[in-house]
């Protein structure tokens, strides 16, 4: 019996053995604080953990002969004669040190030895303090909105966050195309190490998108460091509603007249409830539709009218935002459908009187109206091409006659027209009909030439300019010589004139030269006399 339960009284042994050898001890450290901006004081605690079980009776194996130095600094002093840890519990020991500034950011070496049961151990540790700038200043805006109408409100939170450890003196915060060049901010403010600080701002919507790009500008109080900080920029942009319209008018037909409607959103937002109507708030669209941004949509409308109409259309809608949009295209004119059938209009254009002596010319128009119906509104004017400052060619159009109606058969009127000199000219007739529709001609005449109708009316008119031009032939010679002959003898009478003229300047010229030399020859015999006078004086005397 003895032989069986031996074994296992020996296996139990052995395991708790096992165990026991097992239990062990270990160190490890910290500094306070783990970083600094300058020099200054902090505690590096060694702290021993005894891993070894406590027995029942509170005895077991302690921690004890503990030693711990730094081998670099060895004026560090931890209080360890005569301490011990006692099993299954553990301890730290502390040192309070100055820390220079070579020692930021440098690992400090430490020793660690004690004797565990009958077991001498030791740990090589460190520790080290990283060094940081007293302030860690950021700066972020938030926008209530990134989108807004002309007028309406955004309201911009900045948010100044101190993640230092000293605090900090907020002077100005700038944002110039929200705020413009002055600070946002009137009064300085201070925030603390590890604070922030919510700074709100209204900003009425313009016209045009703007950037908010902020900066704020702090002093840092541990150095006295005047210091910015910027957020990442974002848009403002202005809410654009905008459906552009082009409208295609066709031509009139006894069915009316066709209008096609192109209609593309050219803004930055959705409009939804589209709806347009006519002048007369005839629905042009039976169902109401939508357009998104780029997206676009064409009608097509027909209006038929009895009598002139200004045709306009309406468009209305809803944006995203859930404001009314409305806007509205020009006016096209729509008149009662006259059959082409019914109208015919000749025009010829002769010059009846040629170019006289003051410039001028006789113009006859004459306008067969074949058609059934009278005409109104004539208006007959001469076309001219004048150049514009920017050097583009501009037609010019002077009126020369006006008529209320042009009856059916043939109708003429003469028009007398300042010209200046031979050149091509070119007449705009215009006229309606009785719908009010416009019609517009084109004639073309040159006025260096006689023109008339016909060729009998072509052949007198020659005739009648070459006897007038042979019976007057004569007397214009006769008339030639008597004024070349009066010509002649003024000439003659200028030239005798001249020469007596130019004779009596001569003689004068004579005269004045004969004076002057005269002149000359009694000063040099004046000069003579005086010499040998002189030279009398200054011969000695016998």
């Amino acid at each position: 019996m003895l032989r069986r339960i031996f074994p296992l009284i020996l296996a139990f042994a052995m395991i708790f053995s096992a165990g026991a050898a097992l239990a062990s001890s270990s160190a490890s450290a910290a500094v306070v604080p783990v970083s600094m901006t300058v020099a200054g004081e902090g505690t590096i605690t060694v702290t021993l953990l005894n891993e070894n079980k406590a027995a029942e009776d509170g005895s077991g194996t302690a921690l004890t002969d503990i030693v711990i130095y730094s081998p670099l600094y060895p004026e560090m002093y931890f209080p360890t004669e005569g301490e011990s840890v006692a099993p299954g519990t553990s301890r730290g020991f502390s040192c309070r040190y100055l820390f220079t500034e070579e020692m930021l950011d440098t690992a400090i070496p430490l020793s660690v030895s004690w004797i565990d049961g009958e077991n001498a151990k030791g740990k090589d540790l460190s520790v080290t303090v990283q060094r940081t700038k007293a302030t860690t200043v950021t700066l972020t805006r938030t926008a209530s909105s990134k989108q807004a109408s002309p007028g309406e409100e955004i309201t911009l939170t900045y948010t100044v966050t101190n993640a230092g450890f000293t605090p900090i003196t907020v002077s100005s915060l700038v944002d110039r195309e929200i705020g413009g060049k002055s600070s946002i901010i009137t009064d300085k403010i201070t925030i603390e190490g590890g604070a922030k600080a919510d700074i709100p701002y209204v900003y009425k919507m313009g016209r045009n998108t703007v950037a908010s790009e902020p900066t704020v500008t702090y002093k840092d109080e541990a150095t006295g460091e005047e210091l910015t900080a910027t957020a990442s920029p974002i848009t403002l942009g202005m809410v654009s509603s905008k459906i552009s319209v082009e409208v295609l008018q066709g031509e009139a037909t006894a069915n009316g007249v066709m209008f096609t409607l192109n209609l593309t959103n050219n803004g930055n937002q959705r409009i939804s409830g589209i709806v347009i109507t006519d002048d007369l708030g005839n629905r042009v669209n039976p169902d109401v539709f939508a357009l998104a941004v780029g997206e676009s949509r064409q009608l097509t409308y027909n209006v038929l009218t009895d009598t002139e109409r200004y045709v306009v259309f309406n468009i209305s809608g809803e944006t995203a935002a859930g404001d009314n949009y409305e806007d509205k295209t020009k006016s096209y004119v729509v008149r009662k459908y006259i059959d082409p059938s019914l109208l015919g209009i000749e025009l010829t254009a002769s010059v009846t009187e040629t170019l006289n002596s003051a410039g001028s010319v006789e113009i006859r128009f004459d306008i067969n109206n074949t058609g059934t119906m009278e005409m109104k509104d004539l208006v007959i004017s001469e076309a001219t091409v004048e150049i514009a400052e920017d050097g583009t060619e501009q037609q010019k159009l002077t009126e020369l006659y006006r008529a209320d109606t042009v009856p059916t058969g043939m109708f003429s009127t003469p028009v007398t027209l300042y010209v200046g000199q031979p050149r091509d000219l070119t007449f705009l007739v215009e006229m309606k009909d009785p719908a009010g529709n416009p019609y517009s001609y084109t004639t073309y005449v040159n006025a260096d030439y006689l023109g008339v109708g016909n060729v009998k009316e072509t052949d007198d008119a020659q005739q009648s300019a070459i006897d007038t031009l042979g019976a007057s032939v004569g007397d214009s010679i006769s008339k030639a010589l008597t004024i070349a002959l009066i010509v002649l003898g003024a000439l003659v009478v200028v030239s005798v004139i001249a020469m007596i003229v130019l004779s009596s300047l001569e003689k004068k010229q004579r005269r004045d030269a004969a004076r002057r030399r005269a002149a000359r020859e009694r000063r040099a015999r004046l000069e003579q006399d005086m010499a040998t006078e002189n030279t009398a004086r200054r011969r000695p005397r016998e």
